[in-house]
């Protein structure tokens, strides 16, 4: 048999393979907080097929002992590439809202894929919409003239972490007041990556139900390995045709850091003089706003 035979061959084998790959149906998706308790934590991340860092925040301990409940608070990444089998699973989360932190230029980039009809209140807090656009043109030119030399990925992160724990502050505090307005009912919220817009936002609530801040960390650092899972290829890629300066800064860029995070309490501290001041000043929370979100998120 010659090689052209051969190759023919093989096309067909791999396009049989592709169709009947599209038939196998996705694996049922695992809702933790319909698991026993015992299993839940092991299924915080949920299987979903095209949505990437898609985590459950329940189970995580408050300092006087109580626990986030399960199934009522989701943080993930990007809709976009969402399976019809993934909406099927949205619809068995029951949610009640649904918050897109992203810019403008991302959600034309990339719509959501959202079940229709959605069954849910969408509500639209851009950050870091003009900026964001710029910051990545910005790094797609330094990409393609191979002048990445002096951009230093991490602290261009710190610099974000603090503009969410200020200038940002008036979005952040829509999406509190969201969640608090949904009474208790599921909540997810989400950006790109779903780890520095939505990584911010799920530390800031889960400090207001009393969370220690090691548990917070903890969960904001969950999504790096996730993150950079979901972006391989790329960083791939950028490895073999850029070298790897270049992928190694973007690599970074694609994660998360502890000292990203801790930028931003760092500048909750400076703008508002505590986490407190900040929640009743800033996000503009009365005692009794946080004592309904404790009553209706913790057990």
């Amino acid at each position: 048999m010659n090689k052209k035979k051969i190759f023919g061959l093989s096309l067909a084998a791999a396009a049989l393979l592709v169709a009947v790959i599209q038939f196998i149906p996705a694996p049922p998706l695992v809702v933790p907080a319909e698991l026993p308790a015992a299993q839940r934590s092991a299924h915080r991340q949920l299987n979903f097929e095209g949505i990437p860092n898609f985590r459950d925040l329940g189970g995580y301990r408050t300092a006087n002992g109580k626990d986030v409940k399960w199934g009522k608070l989701y943080r993930s990444g990007s809709l976009a590439t969402a399976s019809n089998a993934d909406l099927a699973g949205l619809r068995e989360l029951h949610l009640a809202t649904f918050i897109d932190f992203r810019s403008g230029a991302e959600k034309t980039a990339e719509p959501d894929r959202l079940p229709d009809p959605a069954g849910f209140a969408v509500v639209e807090i851009p950050v870091l919409d003009e900026g964001n656009k710029n910051l990545f043109g910005d790094i797609s030119k330094r990409i393609e003239e191979d002048a990445l030399g002096d951009f230093d990925p991490g602290h261009t992160m710190e610099q974000a972490n603090r503009q969410f724990a200020g200038e940002f502050t008036p979005q952040f505090r829509q999406f509190i007041h969201a969640v608090l307005d949904a009474n208790g009912a599921p909540v997810l919220w989400h950006c790109t990556a779903g780890k520095d817009r939505t990584g911010f936002a799920a530390a800031i609530l889960l400090r207001i139900l009393g969370v220690p801040q090691d548990v917070v960390m903890q969960d904001y650092m969950a999504s790096k390995e996730l993150a950079l899972d979901a972006r391989r290829n790329q960083i791939r890629m950028l490895r073999l045709f850029k070298g790897d300066e270049t992928a190694d800064k973007i690599a970074v860029l694609l994660g998360v850091e502890e000292s990203w995070l801790e930028a931003a309490f760092a500048q909750i501290d400076t703008t508002w003089g505590s986490f407190d001041n900040y929640v009743t000043d800033g996000l503009q929370l009365t005692a009794a706003d946080v004592q309904r979100l404790r009553e209706n998120l913790l057990e």
